[in-house]
């Protein structure tokens, strides 16, 4: 191998900084850190967010803050990402199963919601950010949690 194609490079490179983004996000909305959650967007970022929500990142950011206080724990985990890069404008789709641990009347209950996110990257001034999320939600299940019951770990 003589030569280093630097396109394919810069490729892998812009793909790796897209999915940290995505990491992020989940990171931001597991902690309600809302300005994690605004790193995650560019300023004038938009999102649509499962039929919950559709407006922009200065709408969406104290939202999500103060949803969280809803829930007793969160956790949002994405797979099967896929980005496709085309200068400084990428899309990307991924997998997100979100874990929410809630009280009502006196009971502990456990919401896991299974979707896609759907973004438009751009990358201005060197840094990569959402441009325009789609949330979908796909499923969803809710059961309640029996802490008394014996664990296998």
């Amino acid at each position: 191998m003589s030569g280093i194609d630097s396109l394919a490079l810069q490729t892998l490179i812009d793909k790796d900084r897209i999915t940290q983004v995505l990491i992020r996000y989940c990171d931001a909305a597991d902690n309600a850190d809302e300005a994690l959650l605004r790193s995650v967007f560019h300023v004038d970022g938009s999102d649509e967010h499962a039929g919950m929500f559709a407006g922009s990142i200065d709408e969406l950011a104290p939202m999500m803050v103060k949803m969280h206080e809803r829930f007793t724990l969160t956790q949002h985990s994405i797979d099967n990402i896929v980005i496709d890069v085309d200068g400084d404008v990428a899309q990307s789709r991924c997998r997100i199963t979100a874990h929410h641990r809630y009280e009502a009347d006196g009971q502990a209950w456990h919401l896991i919601a299974g979707g896609r996110y759907i973004d438009r990257f751009e990358k201005r001034d060197g840094e990569w950010r959402i441009a325009h999320r789609v949330t979908y939600k796909d499923w969803s299940l809710t059961h309640r949690v029996e802490d008394g019951l014996p664990s296998p770990f």
